[in-house]
């Protein structure tokens, strides 16, 4: 048998540079499957989508305050737009926020602190519902609060983490705001209110929610 000469021997790149090339490859093909799925889901910038929604929660408010018989479904369609917004709030953008940001985990509990106040006043809202005596004191009561705290978050938060975090990082951020709010809770739930409960709650609270919801909407005149 022959042996092998330099020249016939197959070449085997070293380790180090084979390793290298390995996670080279990996790190270009990672921001391109995110893109790809938050392309599928719309790829909508986290702090557009959020700021949309705020508008959208604004205009709810003004409908949730009209009478007549629309009352109802317009309370239940704001309580389930604020829910599903704090939830993914809560759960994905406050930690983005906390780990990217300069001064991010003092304006993340500062958020948290703001998010936690306006529950309770939504709680209450809500047992009082739309029929309930002192239902526009305590609608009034929330939007005030809930739009202050909007206010601030776009002018701390939001805006900070558009120069602090790469687009395609918040178009990702905006497929997850996406998938959390498709199984959140539709409530507001007193103990729901940072991260781990949020994430927690999802798959427990969201179905149940959801299906009192259905219920609700099948027997409503």
């Amino acid at each position: 048998m022959g042996t092998l000469t330099k020249s016939s021997a197959p070449h085997v790149p070293p380790m180090s540079l084979r390793v290298g090339k390995a996670t080279a490859k990996t790190a270009k093909a990672a921001p391109a499957w995110s893109l790809r799925v938050a392309r599928t889901l719309g790829g909508e910038n986290a702090v557009d989508l959020l700021i949309r929604q705020h508008r959208q929660i604004r205009l709810g408010f003004l409908k949730a305050a009209l009478p007549g018989p629309w009352r109802s479904r317009n309370f239940h369609q704001l309580m389930r737009l604020l829910a599903v917004h704090e939830a993914a709030e809560e759960a994905h953008v406050h930690p983005v926020a906390r780990r990217a940001l300069r001064q991010g985990r003092e304006l993340a509990a500062r958020r948290r602190h703001e998010e936690k106040a306006a529950k309770e006043l939504l709680i209450a809202l809500w047992r009082t519902g739309p029929d309930g005596r002192g239902y526009l004191r305590r609608l009034n009561e929330a939007r005030r609060m809930i739009t202050q705290h909007a206010a601030r978050e776009e002018r701390e938060e939001f805006k900070a983490l558009r120069q602090a975090v790469s687009v395609p990082r918040l178009r990702m951020l905006g497929a997850e705001v996406k998938l959390t709010q498709a199984y959140a809770p539709t409530r507001p739930h007193r103990w729901v209110n940072n991260e781990a409960t949020n994430k927690l709650a999802a798959p427990v609270l969201g179905p149940v929610d959801r299906a009192l919801d259905a219920v609700r909407d099948r027997t409503a005149p």
